[in-house]
């Protein structure tokens, strides 16, 4: 998806190598397991159980770091704030938890005009929360509002596809695209192409309050209160039309410090740790009891590091080589992540078509790198790595990356930036190398290569300044191939050609390790960020005492 604000094998790899020449990684590693491989900590007694029950068993409690910025579908553009949209509000198609489209307010579809018109058939039972069913004309509207440009939605290229939307009768809409595009389903599924109720938008405007701040949809869940920085509270929507939740009640916690989440999590009070910071990796799954509820969750994400192409030297392809193969990958996932990921060749990561298994890693050569940057004259200049200061596996990932180019003779200078900063100097170029991260917006590989590494994205997602005629034609043809198999073919080369050019070091797909309580049944992470609604949870009273001290 976005850039980080936010499964066809096992990311953790069953053994690693340590050689002499890995001895900084070695180090790196050995002071992560020294800090976490402590006592296994005070854990919350119940009953002689190592868990503390739930204060109430219909009320599924969850948590995220930071207030979201609005529940307005037409605004939203975060992980967790495109997440509780998808709660409240309906799509004309949705992700399921394993990122495939299904059914929402659109029983059916039909393609035709070679692949340019969409007509979609909607449920006639499908209702606004306000009691009005939902119609055609909500979807024209709906898709109007974010594409004028007044809404000043940052997600609008979402729908900038489409040519023309036109409600055919109360329960037919048809979109005509401006030209054939493959992936166009899973945009439909993004919480930007939610359906919202003109009156309800237009009452907002009329009391001056912000819709995002008193939505209205026709999702399973109904908002209730949002005290900001503290929590959003959702109830049942007990005349929802399709699969009502079993549990009665969500709450959205904001925990911005993950350790105190932790402790919510010891006494009961929240349902998962989601996800375990790096440092604590160990400590839980090694644990004898909660090792059990500690899970490994692969992410649809890639992380590199991007070369500028524009500024000498990377505008050589040889020269960005030399310092792909002067890094042992896997290695260095190891010793920053707990093996909590999957190294990839390129920008697309397992889970998706284009992503090849057995596609090989440059071959780790230092000897070549080093005589590469002699003969190239990359010992004579000091490069600077940019980096986010968010978080410390990347400024980990950054000492080691460090380390490695100064034993084939580059000096590298680390700039850590805050995010407004390191957005900035990412979009104006002021950097050599730099560290990028990318969830999945949409499920599809067209949405790891147009946006990072098409030429037209430029001064917009192409942030390493990659321009190369074949790539281009490669995604271009596979945006508009309709036949599952060769797209997959297509996107395939593209992938392979974007890791040979070399415009950034990819590193890995990320995975992340989520806790849950053992009282919280049915629980799954979903692939997509938007692809769960909470229907299935349910919460298991323990068989001990539940009356639970607040203390």
């Amino acid at each position: 998806m976005r850039d980080s604000y936010k499964k066809n094998n096992d990311p953790t790899p069953s053994h690693v190598r340590l050689y002499p020449r890995g001895a900084f990684c070695l180090f790196m590693l050995t002071a992560l397991l020294f800090s976490c491989s402590g006592q296994d900590g005070n854990y919350a007694q119940y009953g002689g159980s190592f868990f503390m029950p739930p204060p109430d068993v219909d009320t599924l409690v969850l948590y995220d770091i930071n207030d979201p910025p609005t529940l307005d579908p037409a605004r939203s553009w975060g992980t967790f704030d495109g997440l509780l949209v998808s709660q409240i509000f309906s799509n004309l198609v949705r992700f399921n938890q394993k990122a495939e489209i299904e059914p929402d307010l659109a029983l059916r579809w039909e393609m035709s005009d070679g692949a340019r018109c969409y007509t979609f058939f909607l449920n006639p039972q499908a209702k606004f929360s306000n009691g009005r069913s939902v119609t055609a004309e909500d979807v024209r509207y709906s898709f109007e509002r974010v594409l004028d440009k007044d809404t000043a939605s940052s997600s609008r290229w979402v729908l900038e596809r489409i040519e023309t939307i036109r409600a055919e009768d109360p329960l037919t809409v048809v979109l005509t695209l401006k030209e054939p595009f493959a992936p166009f389903l899973g945009l439909l599924a993004m919480p930007a192409a939610s359906i919202v109720p003109r009156e309800e938008v237009e009452r907002c405007e009329r009391e001056g309050i912000p819709f995002g701040e008193r939505p209205v949809g026709s999702g399973p869940w109904l908002f209730k209160e949002w005290r900001h920085d503290q929590y959003l509270d959702f109830e049942r929507n007990e005349e929802y039309w399709g699969q009502k939740p079993n549990l009665k009640r969500l709450r959205m916690r904001i925990i911005s410090n993950a350790f105190t989440a932790i402790a919510e999590f010891e006494t009961g009070r929240i349902a998962y740790i989601n996800p375990l910071p790096e440092a604590e990796i160990l400590r839980w799954k090694t644990h004898p009891q909660w090792k059990k509820y500690t899970e490994l969750t692969n992410q649809l994400s890639a992380d590199m590091l991007v070369f500028n192409c524009e500024r000498a030297p990377w505008d050589k392809e040889e020269n960005r080589r030399a310092l792909c193969q002067a890094v042992e990958t896997p290695l260095v996932l190891e010793c920053v992540r707990e093996g909590a990921g999957a190294v990839i060749t390129g920008p697309i990561p397992p889970g998706l078509p284009g992503f090849d298994p057995d596609r090989k890693l440059f071959k780790y050569d230092p000897d070549a790198s080093r005589e590469l940057v002699k003969q190239n004259g990359l010992d004579k200049r000091e490069i600077v790595l940019l980096l986010p200061s968010s978080d410390q596996f990347v400024s980990s990932t950054g000492v080691i990356m460090q380390a490695l180019w100064k034993k084939i003779g580059v000096s590298v200078r680390v700039h850590q930036a805050e995010w407004v900063t390191y957005r900035r100097m990412l979009r104006e170029g002021e950097f050599d190398i730099a560290y990028r991260n990318w969830f999945a917006d949409y499920p599809d590989g067209d949405n790891f290569l147009y946006p990072l590494f098409h030429s037209s994205q430029i001064g917009s997602g192409n942030m390493a300044r990659f321009a190369d005629p074949e790539v281009d034609r490669l995604i271009e043809e596979s945006q508009k191939e309709m036949n599952p198999s060769r797209r997959s073919e297509l996107l395939t080369q593209a992938n392979a050609l974007v890791y040979e050019k070399a415009p950034a070091l990819f590193l890995w797909s990320r995975a992340k390790y989520i806790v849950t309580q053992p009282w919280l049944k049915e629980y799954t992470e979903p692939l997509i960020f938007n692809g769960t609604q909470f229907l299935a949870e349910r919460i298991e009273a323990p068989a001990v005492d539940l009356k639970h001290k607040e203390d």
